[in-house]
């Protein structure tokens, strides 16, 4: 989701996905937006996930706090960025992450000491590669302890692949390196994950390994179902 409103959040949460994922990043989102909308995200059944809007080691226990399930974090590019947000989003003594979620805890269910027994296996964080950089290193990141995903922005990645000559989701460079990003997640027990978009992304990554997708955007959605409409009540 792009758009902020907690109404919309509810309605999207009942829709045939498996969770909804608010985009701090690029969409339109703050956190006093995304509080009620996690909530009535929960409210229906679903995971709540966030895209943090940067590499914010503060965004992490904030999201958590307010009930997020998972945690996307952009441009980790080295071993010790991924560290550091690991560091954020988990308890000791796998990281740092302050305590005082109250949202959380009603959101769980759980008493106070048994959400924090279990809060760093109920909780995922995912780190995003998405640059020549994070490339190189996605080894290095793969291994950092705590860590529970990979996430791959094939758009970002295939700008900084061809130095900013164009957008390739598909193209044969970037699904190279894709494979080396799902080889690295295999390996090390974490979950492969990517931004799809549309049906022919996601099926193509799912043939190299990728199980979790941003299957699309809410307003891709409502444009592609106005097409559909629109189509349809052509003679």
């Amino acid at each position: 989701m792009s758009i902020p409103s907690g109404e919309l959040a509810a309605q999207v949460a009942r829709l045939p996905f498996d969770g909804v994922c608010l985009d701090m990043q690029h969409g339109m989102i703050g956190f006093s937006d995304a509080v009620p909308m996690i909530a009535a995200i929960n409210a229906v059944g679903r995971p709540a996930m966030v895209r943090s809007l940067w590499n914010d080691p503060a965004i992490p226990g904030q999201a958590f706090d307010a009930g997020a399930s998972a945690v996307i974090s952009p441009m980790i590019n080295t071993r010790a960025q991924a560290e550091l947000l690991v560091r954020a989003a988990k308890y000791p003594p796998m990281g740092a992450r302050s305590w005082g979620g109250y949202t959380a805890l009603q959101a769980s269910g759980l008493k106070p000491a048994e959400y924090l027994s279990e809060a760093n296996r109920l909780t995922m964080v995912f780190a995003m590669i998405e640059t020549v950089e994070a490339l190189a290193n996605v080894e290095e990141i793969a291994a950092t302890p705590g860590l529970d995903g990979l996430f791959v922005g094939p758009s970002d990645l295939s700008i900084t692949l061809s130095n900013g000559a164009g957008i390739d989701k598909l193209g044969t460079q970037t699904i190279a390196a894709m494979e080396k990003v799902s080889a690295a997640a295999k390996k090390n027990g974490l979950v492969a994950g990517a931004f799809g978009g549309n049906a022919e992304s996601i099926k193509a990554y799912q043939k190299i390994g990728f199980t979790f997708f941003a299957a699309a955007v809410d307003v891709d959605l409502l444009q592609w179902g106005a097409a559909a409409l629109r189509k349809s009540l052509e003679v």
